[in-house]
């Protein structure tokens, strides 16, 4: 990964896969990711994508909101926005105009607008009542946009009533930026409209179209319509286990396993990416809760059987499940681990620094146990995806602090974002040993997220 605005070659090969339409391209297109919450979480999982496909792109622009990029691939963006649990929106950038540093957006976009210009590149082919939002990125945090959304769309919606079309404007709320993907939806803007964003540094403006958004009733009907749940011990999102998913970098119909499976979520969505998913769990009542989810999953989103196998066992002992599988002729070889793993016990208060020894050493001797067994049937290059507990005190976290136990047995730490990228990006949240912390609002015990690779 080079530094800002280099290319990224991950490959000297070049594959194309399903998120690329084939045939000869002649013209480079530019498209902007827009990150979720923990952005660095998403910047990393889209790094691993474009690495997972043989992709290459330049970065053309990044902030903690936004990334653009340039390809001469021409994406399947619904395709990909559904393989991202990290992407917010996916747009597509238009055009780049020149701005001086004092002016005010809306100054140096006011001859840009055009009625003409707006139906052929934002409102082509709509009729009756149109309808448009605007959003506002920022690609410099020191740049400000109070108010900018309001002015540029009444711009807009003022030229376009004088132009004869009748039109509905949406603008961001409570003094925001920009619109929600849950408001974009509503408001059937990629539907019956358009989403118009402009994302913006000091000197350049980029003009988008937003093509896609994330699908949050989905990952709802997958997080709480299934008939089994576990509050009490937590559960990962199903966002987050798509995003770990994609760090393990496997190929389609390859077989991964998560040995702490709990209740079936990272399986569900590694089925839905297209891996043949394998579950193991130390605890019975898990793997009924998990069977049940995932015979619900199954039905629901019509996946074919034998896309995923779930038993009871000692994560200790998981490569004896593996070994009889291989011998009947199912699931032969693992290519990688993706799991959320023991977090340790879950509490409503912060614990005590006993506590935390008495928890980190626990950890230490199961995961010893378990990276040991791994070895057994893990190939060269195998990536073990997993979350460790971080506990949260204020803006900082306690985590594990020495990980020599698992290099020891013949494992390297992958680094999320390449080092001479993240050097290049002060605004990244990793910790001192290039992981990322998922977290939620006065939860206690984080999550960790950490990649080892099977050397």
């Amino acid at each position: 990964m080079p530094p800002l605005g280099g290319e990224y070659r991950p490959s000297t090969t070049r594959h194309r896969r399903d998120g690329v339409k084939s045939g000869t391209i002649n013209m480079t297109y530019r498209y902007a990711f827009v990150l979720g919450r923990v952005y660095t979480l998403s910047l990393a999982e889209l790094f691993f994508y474009f690495q997972n496909h043989g992709w290459t792109v330049k970065i053309v622009d990044i902030s903690h909101e936004v990334l653009i990029v340039e390809t001469d691939e021409q994406l399947e963006v619904q395709k990909i926005q559904r393989e991202l649990g990290g992407v917010v929106k996916i747009l597509k950038v238009l055009d780049e105009v020149k701005k001086k540093e004092t002016d005010y957006i809306n100054f140096a976009l006011q001859n840009y607008f055009k009625p003409s210009k707006l139906k052929r590149d934002f409102l082509h082919n709509l009729k009756g009542k149109i309808q448009f939002g605007i959003s506002v990125y920022l690609l410099d945090p020191e740049l400000s946009a109070f108010g900018e959304p309001k002015r540029l769309g009444m711009f807009i919606k003022r030229a376009m009533q004088e132009a004869g079309a009748s039109i509905r404007l949406v603008l961001p709320q409570f003094n925001s930026l920009t619109l929600a993907s849950v408001v974009v939806t509503h408001n059937n803007l990629l539907t019956k409209g358009a989403e118009i964003c402009v994302l913006a540094s000091p000197t350049k403006l980029y003009v988008a179209k937003t093509l896609s958004v994330q699908d949050f009733e989905d990952y709802g009907r997958r997080d709480y319509q299934r008939p089994v749940r576990d509050d009490k011990q937590g559960m990962i999102p199903p966002k987050v286990a798509q995003m770990m998913v994609n760090f393990a970098g496997a190929k389609p119909n390859e077989i991964l396993l998560d040995p702490f499976c709990g209740i079936g979520t990272i399986i569900q969505e590694g089925v839905l990416q297209g891996y043949k998913m394998l579950g193991t769990d130390i605890n019975p009542v898990a793997i009924a809760g998990s069977e049940k989810n995932l015979e619900w999953f199954r039905n629901r989103y019509k996946i074919s059987k034998g896309k995923y196998h779930v038993e009871t066992s000692d994560v200790a002992e998981v490569s004896k499940v593996i070994e009889h599988l291989k011998q009947v002729g199912a699931f032969p070889q693992v290519s990688g681990i993706v799991t959320e793993g023991y977090l340790g016990p879950i509490y409503g208060e912060f614990p005590s620094p006993a506590e935390i020894k008495a928890n980190f050493e626990q950890l230490t001797q199961l995961y010893t146990k378990a990276f040991q067994d791994y070895v057994k049937f893990l190939s060269k290059g195998a990536k073990v995806v997993m979350c460790l507990p971080a506990y949260k005190k204020g803006d900082s976290y306690i985590q594990l602090e020495n990980l020599d136990f698992i290099k020891d047995i013949g494992y390297n730490l992958v680094d999320l974002i390449p080092n001479n990228l993240a050097e290049s990006l002060p605004f990244l949240k990793l910790t001192d040993r290039a992981t990322a912390i998922y977290d939620r609002k006065d939860q206690i015990v984080a999550r960790e997220i950490i990649i080892f690779e099977k050397l």
